[in-house]
């Protein structure tokens, strides 16, 4: 039994704090491990040049050329940002889902109860969670990317709090919410389908990814299933929505001077403009610049995620059911 979902024989005594803590822990913990790969698939979604005129050939080369240039640290690029980011999108995206798959049990519609409707319930309440979250972080979202698509040798920002007064000045609030559209289109989807995803390839791999736990007697995710289904899951979902995500990217440093030396930075008029000048300039393949380490961090993050997830949910379920012994 996977503990991602409101169940009511397994996850009754834990509160939506717990649940949202939950989130927000594993999404702290996971963007540690994985905000070089995010570094790197920024730096390639933002090269607006053809193969002969791009700073970056390519993951490998940028990862040696980075480091060499600006310093390893240089890796961990708005790293403050970043953590305040996936904090605040695992609070709520994990807190509202819980919340919506609650909400459905105890409505009593037997349809969407049923396992076979799971992976449905699971799609459209990760979505909206998504979509919240997408909201509450996003401020987060437009900093990280700017402190990371500037260069160490001329550096517009110097530090997130630097970045937040520069942009409040450059565009007040509209500043930090320039792609929100385009993300909402993406991410709403796309963390709907990891939910989703996630509770299919548990249900199709049920025998092999679940085991009983005597504590708790009942049979619970293992820690290679929660780790298989979630890369699964992120895998399928990232490459889903990616051309979503490299617009999006786009349009948070459109016209923005602060990487001249890293190459073009094209002002956009808005989503459709900016699509179609990619189209134009780049071709399909542009829409899918720094897909490989966003896939490679997508299914890593994904599902160091879920796992970390499942686990906390697990230690804190297992607490209370001693504590009530």
């Amino acid at each position: 039994m996977s503990l991602v979902g409101y169940n009511a024989d397994s996850r009754s005594q834990l509160t939506l704090w717990d649940r949202s803590a939950a989130g927000a822990l594993s999404g702290a913990l996971v963007r540690l491990v994985g905000q070089p790969l995010d570094v790197a698939k920024i730096r390639l979604q933002l090269q607006v040049e053809s193969d002969a005129g791009r700073k970056y050939s390519g993951l490998f080369n940028l990862l040696f050329t980075m480091p060499k240039e600006e310093g390893i640290r240089s890796l961990w690029k708005g790293h403050l940002a970043a953590q305040l980011l996936s904090i605040s999108y695992g609070v709520t995206s994990f807190g509202v889902f819980e919340l919506l798959t609650k909400l459905i049990f105890i409505s009593g519609s037997s349809k969407m109860q049923e396992p076979a409707f799971r992976p449905v319930t699971h799609f459209v309440c990760g979505g909206i969670g998504g979509c919240a979250a997408t909201i509450v972080s996003f401020p987060f979202d437009v900093i990280r990317t700017r402190m990371v698509a500037q260069s160490e040798v001329k550096k517009v920002y110097t530090s997130s709090l630097d970045a937040v007064y520069k942009l409040q000045a450059e565009g007040g609030i509209k500043a930090f919410y320039r792609g929100l559209a385009v993300t909402m289109a993406a991410v709403g989807p796309q963390t709907g389908l990891q939910f989703g995803f996630y509770s299919l390839f548990n249900q199709i791999m049920s025998g092999l990814v679940t085991q009983h736990d005597s504590e708790l007697n009942q049979r619970v995710m293992t820690t290679l299933g929660s780790l298989s289904c979630g890369a699964l899951a992120g895998l399928s979902a990232k490459l889903s929505v990616y051309p979503l995500d490299t617009v999006k990217k786009r349009l948070q440093i459109s016209g923005w001077e602060g990487r001249k030396d890293l190459g073009l930075t094209v002002r956009y008029a808005g989503a459709m403009h900016c699509l179609g000048d990619i189209f134009k300039r780049e071709g399909v393949r542009g829409l899918y610049k720094g897909v490989s380490p966003a896939l490679i961090k997508s299914g890593g993050s994904t599902s160091l995620h879920f796992w970390l997830y499942e686990h906390i949910c697990y230690v804190l379920t297992l607490r209370f059911s001693k504590t009530d012994r």
